[in-house]
C-alpha cells in the first residue's frame, strides 16, 4: 500500500511542473481580501478515490458511549438551523509557500448540540470520525466538544463538491485536514483509543496547525523556463503580499527578510480577524539598487512560536520559513 508520504512525493513532482501557472494565479486570486479560494481552484487532498454517495441511502450517525443514538438524513440536516464560517483549511502536508491550503466560505449545522442532545456517557473518552471513503480518525471528547466545531454541507455557497466531501464533511478549526474526515457518516464514542488510518501509519496523533506562511505576490511567472529561473522579476518599489496562519492561538506577527535571514523587518497585518482564517500580511519592498534578493517571510503564533529556518516533514506538518528569490530590475 502506497503510504501518504510516497503518494505526495510522487504526485508533486508533477504538480510542480504542470501545477505552477495555474496555482499562482489560484494564490493571487486568493489574495484579494483573503478569500475565498474558488472551489476550482481549492487544494484536493484524499486517502482514497473520491466515493460516489447516494443521498437516499446515506445517513450520518452519532453512535457508541451514547444514551441516545441518533441518525440523520441529508434533509434532516438541511433543516437544523444553519451557520456561515470563513475558514481556511491546510493538508498536513502543506509546506512553506505551499499551495495544499485554502479559504472558504463554509455554511452547515453547529455539532456541539447534536452531541449534547445525544447525550454522551461520562465514561467516553475518544470518538472514532468516519467517512463513505473509509477513512477514520479519532479524536478526545472534549475537542469534539469544542463549540466552533461543524458540519458544513455548502462550500462557497454551493453543496459541496464531491472531492471536497458531499454530502457533508466536518470542520475541527485550528487542526489539519487530516483530523477533518469528508463524506463523513458516523461519530462513535467509545471508552478507549480508537487508533486513525494514518495515524499508525507515523502521522500525528493531535494534528494541531503548526504556524506557516507563504508568499501570495509576487509570484514566479508560469511556463517552462521558470524550471530553470526560480526568481520573480519584479520593479521596485512594490508592495509584497502573503498568508499567515497558525493553530487556536492565531498569528501575532510577521516579518520579511529581503537578505535571506540576516536582518528582519515588521509587515503589515492586513487581514486578522480570526485564529481560524488565514492572515494576509502586506510588505512594502523598496531596495536601493537593482540586483537579486533572497526574500524570507517570518511568522509568530499568539504563543509566541516564530517559524525557525526549516522544518523538515515528520508526520506532524512543516513550519519553516518561506522564501522566494527576486530579481529587481529597476528602482
Amino acid at each position: 500500500m502506497i503510504t501518504r508520504r510516497k503518494f505526495l512525493a510522487s504526485s508533486g513532482a508533477a504538480l510542480a511542473i504542470a501545477g505552477i501557472p495555474r496555482m499562482a494565479r489560484a494564490a493571487a486570486e486568493a489574495s484579494k481580501l483573503g478569500g475565498p479560494t474558488p472551489n476550482a481552484n481549492f487544494y484536493v487532498t484524499s486517502y482514497a478515490s473520491t466515493p460516489s454517495v447516494d443521498l437516499n441511502s446515506w445517513r450520518f450517525n452519532i453512535k457508541g458511549l451514547v444514551e441516545n443514538p441518533h441518525q440523520f438524513s441529508y434533509a434532516d440536516i438541511r433543516k437544523l438551523p444553519k451557520i456561515d464560517e470563513m475558514l481556511t483549511l491546510e493538508c498536513i502536508s502543506n509546506p512553506p509557500d505551499g499551495t495544499a491550503i485554502g479559504n472558504a466560505k463554509w455554511t452547515g449545522v453547529q455539532l456541539r448540540p447534536l452531541l449534547e442532545s445525544a447525550r454522551v456517557k461520562r465514561g467516553a473518552r475518544f470518538v472514532a470520525m468516519r467517512g463513505a471513503d473509509g477513512y477514520h480518525t479519532v479524536l478526545p471528547v472534549d475537542e469534539l466538544m469544542r463549540e466552533e466545531n461543524f458540519l458544513p454541507y455548502l462550500m462557497n455557497g454551493v453543496p459541496l463538491p464531491p472531492e471536497h466531501g458531499y454530502p457533508l464533511r466536518i470542520f475541527i478549526p485550528g487542526k489539519y485536514g487530516v483530523k477533518q474526515p469528508k463524506w463523513i457518516t458516523e461519530i462513535e464514542f467509545a471508552d478507549h483509543e480508537i487508533p486513525g488510518y494514518w495515524e499508525v501509519r507515523g502521522w500525528s496523533d493531535t494534528c494541531w496547525r503548526k504556524v506557516n506562511s507563504g508568499f501570495f505576490s509576487p509570484r514566479v511567472e508560469g511556463g517552462l523556463m521558470s524550471i530553470f529561473d526560480r526568481k520573480a522579476k519584479v520593479a521596485a518599489p512594490l508592495d509584497m503580499y502573503g498568508w499567515a496562519l497558525a493553530g487556536p492561538s492565531g498569528i501575532k506577527r510577521v516579518e520579511v527578510s529581503a537578505d535571506d535571514g540576516v536582518t528582519w523587518h515588521d509587515a503589515q497585518l492586513v487581514e486578522n480577524s480570526s485564529p481560524n482564517l488565514w492572515t494576509v500580511w502586506k510588505y512594502r519592498f523598496a531596495p536601493k539598487a537593482a540586483g537579486d534578493f533572497m526574500m524570507r517571510v517570518r511568522a509568530t503564533d499568539g504563543s509566541g512560536v516564530a517559524q525557525p529556518p526549516a522544518d523538515p516533514q515528520t508526520g506532524s506538518g512543516m513550519s519553516g520559513q518561506a522564501r522566494i528569490a527576486l530579481e529587481v530590475t529597476s528602482v
